[in-house]
């Protein structure tokens, strides 16, 4: 047998301006810190919950969004992760992002929609 496990993320959220988006098919799925990604909404997230989802097991399951100009780490400003979902509680609303500015992960800057 064999047993895969990954890693999380630990530390300051930052926020660099990314997004993701869960294309479908269902309408929302909860991920493993318990954000909730709505189909077809652009969801904001910090610079580390970006890079999990560029890695195993997320590959392939987003469309990613960065800014066309990239932000400085340095001076990127804090980001109010969102509260993991309760079983009470329902899950927690994920704060929308503006895709105004925003290119495909790895994409071309000048390629940005607006």
């Amino acid at each position: 047998m064999t047993v895969v496990a990954y890693k999380g993320k630990h530390g300051e959220c930052r926020d660099h301006g990314q997004a993701a988006i869960y294309p479908g098919p269902f309408k929302a799925v909860l991920d493993d810190d318990g954000r909730v990604l709505e189909r077809g909404v652009p969801t904001a997230v910090c610079a580390k919950t970006f890079a999990l989802y560029t890695h195993a097991p997320y590959t392939g399951l987003l469309q990613l969004l960065e800014p066309a100009q990239p932000f400085d780490p340095a001076t990127a400003p804090l980001f109010a992760c969102t509260p993991p979902a309760t079983v009470t509680g329902g899950p927690a609303v994920a704060a929308r992002r503006n895709v105004c500015g925003l290119t495909s992960h790895g994409g071309d800057p000048a390629a940005a929609c607006c």
